[in-house]
Parts: structure tokens; C-alpha cells; sequence
């Protein structure tokens, strides 16, 4: 993994805009870490008075930098917090391939702050097929009864999907619940926007299941999901979706 993708949320109206591209690069064992807008950030501009990041006011420059930006970096946990380990086994990421881009890939880099977070490319296979892990976000959100029956469900476990119609944050959003019918959290926003064609989800051979359920961290936390699908053939979201292109190639929008 060498790039996640940034989204905002409007905290107003409470739609997702992917905005940005950060990119780790290694040269000769040298890192450069190089941050772009993309091409959704101009209809978060344009419809909902989005303001460039502060350090990364021209929407048409590449920036580049020796180490993450330290934007994103505050986003990662301190490095000398005792509790650094078993925060990363929640994540499902061993501690000895930790990255700050492979820890931000998952956890999102969620802040009370702002609202961004932070979310992995979906790179599919010569065949279209994916898979990609998430914590599972929403169960706070749920009910007593749910929260019982997240902490009681098993790794590997499947999971179902369903979609919500009604959800009065999102044009459109997809469940996540047990097999037995208790409604868990959602689908993160990436896997979903654009990627529906004549009102349908382009995402097919469906398969969710638990990867691990973390009974000591917060709800925030609680679950890890994994998730694997199949896009259509030739069909990549990040290289193929204009809302995913880079403002500027070189310095050139």
C-alpha cells in the first residue's frame, strides 16, 4: 500500500467529496510523501464551499515532502503511547509492517476536528477482483441489542448487506447486519460512490465477513471487517472515475 485518497465530509448537509491523493514514494531508500487534489474537490468547492486545507491552498500544485505531512501524521498514533500495540492488533496490523500509510489505510484517521478521513485505493485484479479491510463505523449508532451481538460474533463470521434508502445523511447507503438481522454499521463511503451504473451497485460476488472484534477498544473500534468483491473487468475506480483524477499532472491542471 502506497496511497490513500481524502475525503470531506460537509457537517452541514453530511455528503461525502473525495478531495486529495497522498502518495508514498521511495527512491534509492529515500522517502518522498507527495499530496494532490483530485478532481471531486472542485464540485466540494462549487457546491459546498469547501476551503483548500491550510499548507495546501493551490488545488492545481503537487506538493511534495521528505516525511508525511504533518496534516495527516497528528492523524497516526503517538508512536510512545503504551497502548500503541494493542491498538494496532485492533486494526489487524502487525507491528512489524507498520506504516503510517498501512495504519491510516484502516483506522481512516478519523479527528473530531475536521472532517476528513482517509481511505485506501480499491485496486482490483486482472479478473476485478478486491478485497480491502475497514473498521466498521455506525455501531454507536445502533442499539444495546446490536452492541450484545457484535461482541458476540465469531472471526470469519459472514456478514450481510442490504441497502438503505432512507438514510437521511446519504443519497443512498448500505447496511451491514448479522445473518440473524441486527443491523451493525454501513459500508464505508468509498465503497460505495461511484460505483453504481443505471442505479446499480457495480460491485458484485459479494462476500463480508469479521476479521476481528476488539472487545477492549471503544465502539469506534469495536469491529474489523473484511470485505472482497468483484468489479466489472477492465473497470479500476481510482484510474477509470474523473472524480479520482489528479487536478494537476506535473503541474499542468
Amino acid at each position: 500500500m502506497n496511497a490513500l485518497y481524502l475525503a470531506w465530509q460537509n457537517r452541514r448537509s453530511r455528503h461525502w467529496f473525495p478531495v486529495g491523493r497522498i502518495v508514498h514514494h521511495e527512491h534509492d531508500e529515500r522517502d518522498e510523501y507527495e499530496f494532490a487534489y483530485i478532481r471531486g474537490v472542485r464540485t466540494a468547492i462549487d457546491t459546498n464551499m469547501f476551503m483548500p486545507i491550510p499548507g495546501f491552498t493551490n488545488i492545481e500544485r503537487r506538493y511534495k515532502s521528505p516525511a508525511l505531512f504533518p496534516t495527516f501524521r497528528y492523524r497516526v498514533m503517538n508512536l510512545k503511547r503504551p497502548d500503541r500495540d494493542e491498538y494496532l492488533q485492533h486494526l489487524g496490523i502487525d507491528s512489524n509492517d507498520w506504516d503510517e500509510i498501512a495504519e491510516l489505510s484502516v483506522s481512516g484517521g478519523l479527528s473530531h476536528l475536521d472532517g476528513f478521513e482517509l481511505f485506501p485505493p480499491i485496486e482490483p485484479d486482472a479478473d476485478g477482483r478486491f478485497e480491502t479491510q475497514f473498521i466498521l463505523h455506525g455501531l454507536r449508532h445502533t442499539n444495546p441489542d446490536s452492541i450484545r451481538r457484535a461482541d458476540s460474533l465469531g472471526v470469519g463470521e459472514s456478514l450481510e448487506l442490504s441497502f438503505e434508502v432512507s438514510n437521511p445523511a446519504t443519497m443512498h447507503a448500505i447496511n451491514v447486519k448479522t445473518a440473524d438481522h441486527y443491523i451493525l454499521g454501513w459500508l464505508p463511503r468509498y465503497l460505495i460512490d461511484g460505483l453504481h451504473k443505471d442505479n446499480a451497485w457495480m460491485i458484485t460476488e459479494v462476500e463480508a465477513t469479521v476479521a476481528r472484534v476488539n472487545l477492549s477498544a471503544p465502539l469506534s473500534h469495536r469491529l474489523l471487517v473484511s470485505f472482497k468483491g468483484k468489479l466489472p473487468e477492465q473497470f479500476s475506480p481510482m484510474r477509470d472515475l474523473d472524480q479520482y483524477q489528479p487536478i494537476s499532472i506535473d503541474g499542468h491542471s
